[in-house]
């Protein structure tokens, strides 16, 4: 129960974070890190967060930050819409 609880606080603060940049110089003129392609390609085969980072032998948090940077990177609002827009462009296989 508690992973959970920590796991959607830092989802929630990984977004708001991206939401409003605090300052930061923006993440979308820098291109995906390989990490972040993996972690894109492991969602668009449909497999959640925890099962990710049991497969890179990362922890869920640390998939939840390369999704999140790879959202905002590419413009877009959740992780589904980042997956298909990495495939559009030719970043992961889809």
């Amino acid at each position: 129960m508690m992973d959970t609880l920590q796991l959607a606080a830092l989802y929630y603060h990984a977004h708001v974070y991206a939401k409003l940049q605090l300052g930061l110089t923006r993440l979308a003129d820098a291109p995906l890190t390989q990490r972040e392609r993996e972690c894109l390609s492991w969602a668009a085969r449909g497999k959640k967060m925890p099962e990710t980072a049991k497969v890179l032998g990362i922890t869920t948090r640390t998939v939840v930050f390369h999704l999140e940077n790879a959202r905002s990177k590419l413009g877009a609002s959740t992780v589904a819409q980042a997956v298909a827009e990495a495939a559009h462009r030719g970043l992961i296989l889809s």
